[in-house]
């Protein structure tokens, strides 16, 4: 063969190794893009092959596919979308090694870079560290990962630094995910929760129910330190002291609080007024503790009635037994637009302490037996029924300022200075002509809601409301149902999700 014939030869062989080089398929990649996304990300989803999200069919999978089919040739499989500390969401996806080469900008790694805002394209490329390396998102393994720490949160919901998901199902959506417990607070997890009784979901229909394994004296700390300033922290102390002496036989009231529970729960029940009421109830452990309860609660707001009467001051609201339910009266213009709706009323069955918003619903639903700690089950249509019908309570909120103003007028001609010296002889004790004057301006502020409800502003603010729960129904409509359950473990909480579309 001639020397031409020779390097010809050569030329196509290379040419081919090139190509081979070129199209061979990239190795599968178990963290999709990780390497990519910054270590301060709030949330990261990664699929192996694109595929994989056309797979999951919601109301928006054809929009999806058709802004992926032009792309489709030049896509090697991995994608990646991450939402970054400013969430604003960046998508990655892995190129094939041709169509990196001959691609323009924004190729990083042979991987497309897009993001919702020149901002966040910016910080993506200037970035430190990598999701892959953070120890969280090691520990999970998840191709879902949620970063908890730069959110902030409050609740029991900052107690979790990281949540791992894995999709399982998309007829139903499964998810099955744990959420990592903060380091300070794994020892409180596996003493107090992850050896406490298991149980079920709540049984029913209602709209909303959810039951929860608790640790009361841990409540009780964070209500101390967390919701009450320092001089009601010292007064709740106190109390906690003198209910110790007198009702708990001089045990400790957080000792007491430890009997409680550990199960709890609420539901969102529907009643014939057409608004829902709420339902709560707290587990109690035997005769004994269930006797404490109640008079430890009867006397706290006996406390409470009597140092506001020795200041003069009428009570926040008041309680009166009816057998062996005692019912909460409170006296407010908002208590008072919503009628009967609105009786709250709270009793001790033989094992619980249940309250309800809605006297004739005081019965909290029966817990199933199970392996689980926590239960959520939400059914999306009912439930969004029952918020349209608290959508005239949601205008009133609006408007409250404005009913107090007018409201003043009337009160003011109605109670002059005769009226108040007469009034002062009919209610001698400071306490109980406050309680009075206060039913009174409840009503004028009642009458002046009423007045408002029939303008066109009260009415463009329920339109308003009633437009925001239609937009989360039509985006929502596509569910019939969800529900989430969890278990505490020594390595963190594990749950389940599932959502259930409408057939």
């Amino acid at each position: 063969m001639k020397r031409r014939g020779w390097i010809l030869l050569g030329a196509v062989l290379l040419a081919l190794g090139g190509a081979a080089w070129l199209l061979r398929p990239r190795p599968p990649e178990a963290f999709p893009l990780a390497e990519l996304v910054p270590a301060d990300a709030v949330f990261y989803a990664g699929f192996r092959d694109v595929r994989e999200i056309e797979a999951i069919r919601t109301p928006w999978s054809d929009e999806v596919r058709k802004r992926l089919d032009p792309a489709r040739p030049h896509l090697a499989g991995p994608i990646a979308i991450y939402l970054d500390r400013s969430l604003q969401w960046v998508a990655l996806a892995r190129l094939t090694r041709t169509s990196a080469l001959i691609a323009g900008a924004e190729i990083e790694n042979g991987a497309a870079v897009a993001a919702e805002t020149p901002e966040a394209l910016a910080r993506h490329k200037a970035r430190e560290g990598s999701l892959d390396r953070l120890p969280e998102f090691v520990t999970l393994g998840s191709r879902i990962f949620v970063n908890l720490e730069p959110l902030k949160l409050r609740g029991r919901l900052r107690d979790f630094s990281a949540i791992g998901l894995e999709l399982r199902s998309t007829d139903p959506f499964v998810f099955r995910g744990r959420a990592l417990y903060r380091g300070g607070l794994f020892r409180t997890y596996l003493e107090k929760y992850v050896h406490a009784p298991r149980h079920g979901g709540p049984e029913g229909s209602a709209p909303l129910q959810a039951s929860f394994t608790e640790h009361f004296p841990r409540v009780w700390e964070e209500i101390l330190h967390e919701l009450l300033n320092p001089l009601d922290c010292e007064k709740a102390e106190r109390e906690a002291m003198a209910l110790s002496r007198d009702v708990l036989d001089g045990k400790s009231f957080r000792e007491f609080l430890g009997r409680l529970g550990p199960g709890c729960g609420a539901a969102v029940v529907p009643t014939p007024s057409g608004r829902p009421a709420l339902v709560a109830w707290i587990d109690l452990a035997d005769k004994t503790t269930r006797d404490q309860a109640q008079a430890a609660l009867h006397r706290s707001i006996q406390d409470a009635i009597r140092v506001r009467r020795e200041r003069g001051l009428a009570p926040v609201f008041d309680v009166a037994a009816d057998g062996t339910v005692s019912r909460v009266k409170i006296v407010s213009a908002a208590a008072l637009r919503q009628g009967e709706s609105f009786s709250p009323a709270y009793t001790f069955e033989k094992d619980r302490f249940v309250f309800s918003t809605y006297a004739p619903a005081l019965s909290a639903p029966a817990v199933a037996a199970g392996e689980i700690h926590g239960a959520v089950r939400v059914e999306i249509g009912p439930l969004l029924d029952a918020l349209r019908s608290l959508a005239p309570h949601a205008a009133d909120d609006e408007f409250r300022k404005e009913a107090e103003l007018r409201a003043t007028a009337p009160y003011l001609r109605t109670f002059t200075a005769d009226m108040m010296t007469a009034l002062k002889k009919q209610f001698p004790h400071p306490a109980d002509l406050a309680a009075y004057l206060d039913g009174q301006k409840a009503q004028f502020e009642k009458a002046a809601l009423e007045e408002i409800s029939k303008g066109a502003a009260w009415q463009a603010e329920l339109a308003r409301t009633k437009a925001s729960i239609d937009l989360w129904a039509e985006r929502l409509g596509w569910l019939g149902r969800a529900s989430w359950s969890g278990r505490f473990t020594s390595d963190g909480l594990d749950f389940e999700l599932r959502a259930g579309p409408n057939r």
